[in-house]
């Protein structure tokens, strides 16, 4: 059986009996729907007394969407959990194309293409100076624009602006077994969720279904427009959080090397060492030509080192030599904001984050012709790593590159250079 899960909130409530009808016109017969109403929300008549349908109100304080849907889970009673929102739409045939997506049980998670529409049915565009691509999508006469999909990758995985989008479904088991969707988070929860999904399952486990399944309504009272700033802090939150482990687990399911620069002392676990110092895997000055090959490197991470290095330009020309397409380069650097950089007498290049528009922006880059690299800026922020940092006023960089070479470079999740 399929279950289909939505949480009804008041501003749902002008559109549901539409989600519904798109429900009963699926070829697949074989479904529920758990409708989980709150915040005075009510599900019309016509809907409720369908057999198919099971009504489950949330009972205690509403702390989040996600803490909605992890309720309506707890009470479905398929195999399948399929995410419906109450304002949107399914395409017919949309179930059927899911159910066997989920025949091949590597699968623990599907999702497809979508497409939006307003109330003129007007089709949202998105640009492909991010990354997007698109085609016509023609529904009930209705012309819109479908938005592919990126293939699931730690890259579409950083950020919710490019993760896996609707429709999506989850193989019961997996869900369950993941703790589904966090109820301590307000927003960004699918984002979080996903995350850990790849994180168990990696690419191989997640599949994505080319087709436009969903169909997504822009109005006023939207999620995405009432706490637009929410949703962007809570989504560079979990970037900050996660991406090293989606660039690892992404490296391990390539095959591709993770190196630890300058981590002949307490180097990270799970990666080779490049250091100065015996006992490194590799015993090398970084100031020279590094001993890697070239494109054979998943992840490089930098924690406080580019800063012992000389020459930055030959830094970032041997790290985007040694990275595979897309491979990441995690660097934590002690920014020119604070003290950190310059009390040091072993520093000898500085750094803050307007330094890395010059390897990551093309109007920037081309101030320093010796620089023969391309990065996509992933993450760049400066933080303080706890209270003693702040109390001393180091303030440190971190910053996330990825390595834009092709076929990385033809469609990078979120652009390329700028």
């Amino acid at each position: 059986m399929l279950s289909i899960f939505t949480g009804l909130h008041t501003p749902g409530m002008a559109y549901i009996e539409q989600a519904y009808d798109s429900v009963r016109k699926q070829a697949n017969c074989n479904w529920e729907w758990v409708i989980v109403p709150n915040g005075g929300a009510m599900v019309p008549s016509r809907i409720a007394e369908d057999d198919r349908v099971r009504i489950v109100p949330f009972t205690g304080d509403v702390t989040g969407v996600g803490q909605i849907k992890h309720h309506a889970c707890q009470h479905t009673r398929g195999d399948i959990l399929i995410e419906l929102d109450a304002d949107d739409l399914l395409v017919p045939g949309a179930l059927s194309e899911i159910a066997a997506a989920f025949e091949d049980p590597t699968v623990q998670f599907a999702y497809s293409n979508n497409a939006s529409f307003d109330a003129d049915w007007t089709s949202l565009a998105f640009s492909e100076s991010y990354g997007w691509t698109s085609r016509p999508f023609i529904y009930e006469g209705h012309e819109l624009i479908e938005h592919i999909a990126w293939e699931p990758s730690a890259h579409s995985l950083r950020y919710v602006f490019h993760a896996p989008d609707h429709v999506r479904a989850w193989r019961a088991s997996a869900y369950h077994a993941l703790g589904g969707h966090n109820v301590e988070m307000p927003t960004c929860d699918d984002h979080e969720l996903l995350i850990r999904t790849y994180l168990t399952y990696g690419a191989r486990g997640m599949r994505h279904i080319d087709e436009c399944l969903y169909l997504y309504r822009l109005h006023d009272t939207q999620t995405y427009r009432t706490r637009n700033a929410e949703i962007q802090e809570a989504t560079h939150k979990l970037a900050f959080v996660y991406t090293q482990r989606l660039a690892e687990r992404w490296a391990r399911d390539e095959g591709l090397r993770r190196i630890d620069l300058g981590g002949g002392l307490n180097g990270e676990p799970g990666y080779q060492t490049v250091d100065v110092r015996q006992g490194a895997d590799y015993q090398a000055d970084l100031n020279a030509d590094w001993p890697l090959e070239d494109n054979g490197v998943g992840v490089l991470r930098a924690s406080h080192v580019v800063e012992h290095l000389r020459d930055p330009i030959h830094t970032m020309n041997e790290a985007y030599r040694v990275l595979a397409p897309g491979g990441f380069f995690l660097i934590d650097v002690p920014s020119t904001d604070g003290r950190g950089a310059f009390q040091d007498p072993t520093h000898v290049s500085f750094w803050n984050e307007n330094s890395f528009w010059y390897y990551t922006r093309s109007n920037y880059a081309g101030f320093i012709p010796a620089f023969t690299g391309k990065f996509q800026a992933s993450f760049v922020r400066t933080y303080y790593p706890d209270a003693w940092w702040q109390e001393h006023r180091i303030p440190v960089v971190r910053a996330d590159l990825i390595a834009l070479k092709p076929p990385y470079s033809d469609r990078p999740p979120g652009g390329a250079l700028l």
